[in-house]
């Protein structure tokens, strides 16, 4: 979809929004997604940001402990 389609659907769909309804309930909605997203978008939901491990990091030694102590207790 291009760029000028979309722009014009979605004028077309505030338009026709701005008939049926009145603007104080359409900015009311916009606000609302707006906080939405902002909400969704903050960057503690977007994970850690190390997909390799480090050797400095020590990491991978965490990891065979605990797989290590796990075979123990069984």
């Amino acid at each position: 979809m291009n760029l000028d389609k979309l722009i014009t659907i979605s004028v077309g769909v505030i338009i026709a929004l701005s008939v049926t309804m009145n603007l104080d309930r359409i900015q009311t909605l916009i606000w609302r997604a707006q906080a939405k997203l902002i909400y969704e978008s903050r960057t503690e939901t977007w994970g850690s940001p190390r997909f390799f491990p480090r050797e400095s990091d020590g990491h991978e030694a965490k990891i065979k402990e605990l797989k290590a102590n796990a075979i123990k207790s069984e």
